[in-house]
């Protein structure tokens, strides 16, 4: 049951944690082009939060998808538990960037009243693309989960040792 539970935390931290870095890359990304200079005035706080929600969702899910086969914890049986965890990153990703862009286009065609030609188009060139992106995307977000799984074992067995040490000189 705990452990269960310790795979849920982790899916949310990861998840949540990939969104965040990649909100932020995007966002300034745009920021720095000038692109969203004309795009977010027409673009109010409820359907900013919807879309966010909605992406988070996906994320959470296949993210979960991706770490239910041992979780990060994969990344120990070194190369070949990275690699393992690069290729469901990807199919992860490939499926949040496919189901992202295929609700979107669908929401947006509702409200907008599309024809069904364009929206069947769109769906297919772009969910196509979308699923591609996604999933480099997903596969190099699992490198950076790596690292920082990494960077954490080191930092936590230092502090592990310089604890244990710190009491043992208590002790004396």
């Amino acid at each position: 049951m705990a452990e269960a539970a310790a795979g849920r935390v982790e899916a949310w931290v990861v998840s949540s944690f990939n969104l965040v870095v990649l909100s932020l890359v995007g966002l300034l990304a745009a920021h720095a082009s000038g692109a969203l200079e004309g795009e977010l005035a027409g673009f109010g706080t409820l359907p900013g939060v919807a879309v966010f929600a909605y992406l988070w969702l996906l994320t959470a899910a296949a993210t979960r998808w991706a770490l239910a086969d041992g979780g990060l914890a994969g990344l120990r049986n070194g190369l070949r538990g990275l690699w393992r965890l690069v290729l469901r990153g990807f199919a992860a990703g490939a499926l949040i960037g496919g189901a992202f862009l295929l609700g979107v286009v669908l929401v947006g065609a509702v409200l907008n009243g599309a024809p069904l030609l364009s929206l069947a188009f769109i769906a297919l060139i772009g969910v196509a693309a979308a699923s591609v992106v996604g999933g480099v995307i997903g596969g190099l977000s699992v490198l950076l989960d790596a690292g920082c799984y990494w960077v954490a074992g080191r930092l936590v067995g230092r502090w592990t040792e310089s604890g244990a040490s710190g009491r043992a000189a208590d002790a004396e």
